[in-house]
């Protein structure tokens, strides 16, 4: 081990990849960074602390993907110009939208034409870029518009009045935090951070300990995700090994192997979170306790995602910051379909295409839209068939049912987030015939029932009536 880089020698240490490796000492670089900026930094003006995050984040894309940078620093500056020249007018957003999505989709194709499945690719880094130039351009969109058009309070919250300097651009861009893989965050937010207008650092508690914390956490998940997936690996679901298991034994390894991956995610968001909360950006407030709420940028409630017993209790708790974007910039702007089924089709198309082009991603996110579909049309009848809500029930049918409704949720979201993981048609097919497709018929069989049950309990109705 003697002569090796600290990405290799945390690659063995924790068996993984070595730009995996070198991906997660970045993050925990961003921890540097914060300390310095909380201590030092931040006692400047917004000019010192936008270059300052420039520089932090720049070097951090540097060290994994150098000479990579340039994607991001084209984009980030192309948009600059635009939003310099145009900023504020409808042509600005779709301007923008072409040069990030239309770099980002590029890229994606030029990776998949390489047959490099799960590089840690520039585009990393380069979608989280995306929805921050994306955004920024709505929102100065939003800015010039009259206040009482807007259509939601979230909107008029984040709007922004002024075309920001080129070094707010690029300090938002590439802000340390939240430049590897989030959290999403809204421009305002930023320029209110660097302008000492989000929180009083002289009356405001300390966030170290509330980082820190985010930080262990992150890493124990990191570490169990390393020592488990070795057992565990997503990929062996699309194997001949897999489709030869018994029945049961196949469904405890779609949970298990999907409940492992999805550890590697939240452990990359519960570390880039810490960070974030040291320097400050994420102050919410104050609690009702009266203490300083560091929530602003958290992308994962852990303690309701691993013990909800329902999907929407997924998405609720689930990559929130991305969630929230997509609310707000895609979602709310299609109201004038005037069909909220379709508004929420066409997001889930827009995040599949930002996720990449692999058959795998617009599975899984087809079946989320089929799954919540699904689950709304049950709860309404299981509703209506206990009188109440599941929690308002005895224990003595709450808690079995509840424990059912657990195993059952899990099996149904580990169906698309194996898609998810796997993304060629060809390991997507196996893993599905395998287990016999399962996650595609039980939910459309249930809402074909119920739309028979519903046509049913109309044709009564108007037999009554007759």
């Amino acid at each position: 081990m003697l002569g090796k880089g600290p990405s290799y020698l945390l690659s063995d240490v924790l068996h993984l990849p070595e730009p995996s490796a070198r991906f997660l000492l970045a993050l925990y670089g961003a921890y540097l960074f914060s300390f310095i900026y909380r201590y030092y930094v931040s006692r400047h003006g917004a000019a010192v602390q936008n270059l300052y995050w420039t520089m932090s984040g720049v070097l951090m894309v540097v060290y994994i993907y150098g000479w990579g940078v340039w994607h991001m620093l084209l984009d980030t500056v192309a948009v600059y110009c635009t939003l310099r020249l145009i900023g504020g007018t409808l042509l600005s957003v779709v301007i923008t939208w072409l040069i990030t999505m239309g770099h980002l989709v590029g890229g994606y194709l030029h990776i998949m034409y390489s047959n490099e499945i799960h590089p840690i690719a520039w585009t990393i880094p380069h979608c989280v870029m995306v929805l921050k130039m994306i955004g920024l351009a709505y929102s100065l969109y939003d800015g010039r518009k009259k206040q009482e058009t807007l259509v939601s309070e979230d909107i008029r919250k984040n709007a922004v009045h002024s075309v920001p300097s080129f070094l707010e651009v690029m300090g938002f861009s590439f802000f340390p935090g939240s430049v590897l893989a989030g959290p999403q965050m809204w421009f305002v937010r930023y320029r209110d951070f660097v302008e000492g207008r989000l929180f009083d650092y002289q009356k405001t508690p300390s966030s170290t300990f509330a980082g820190v914390k985010r930080l262990l956490l992150g890493t124990t998940l990191s570490v169990l995700y390393a020592s488990l997936n070795n057992y565990y690996p997503i990929e062996f679901l699309a194997t001949k090994g897999f489709a030869d298991e018994m029945y049961i034994r196949k469904l405890w390894l779609v949970f298990i192997s999907g409940k492992v991956v999805l550890w590697r995610y939240i452990a990359v968001w519960l570390i880039a979170e810490g960070s974030c909360i040291v320097t400050g950006i994420s102050y919410n407030g104050e609690t009702k306790e009266g203490e300083a709420d560091w929530s602003g940028l958290t992308n994962i409630k852990l303690f309701d995602f691993e013990t909800c017993i329902t999907l929407q209790g997924v998405v609720d708790s689930f990559n929130i910051n991305t969630n929230s974007w997509m609310a707000l910039y895609v979602y709310k702007r299609l109201k004038w379909l005037g069909s909220k089924e379709l508004s929420l089709a066409l997001t889930l198309v827009f995040i599949s295409l930002w996720h990449g082009i692999w058959p795998g991603y617009y599975f899984n996110f087809s079946l989320e839209f089929i799954d919540l579909t699904a689950e709304r049309t049950f709860h309404h009848r299981a509703k209506k068939l206990l009188g109440g809500e599941l929690s308002d029930t005895p224990a003595v049918v709450r808690v079995p049912l509840s424990l059912i409704a657990y195993c059952l949720k899990n099996l149904i979201l580990m169906y698309p987030t194996t898609l998810f993981m796997l993304l060629s048609w060809t390991q997507c097919y196996a893993f599905m015939k395998a287990v016999y497709f399962y996650g595609h018929i039980v939910p459309l069989a249930w809402i074909a029932l119920h739309q028979l049950l519903s046509w049913l309990e109309r044709r009564r109705k108007r037999q009554k009536l007759e």
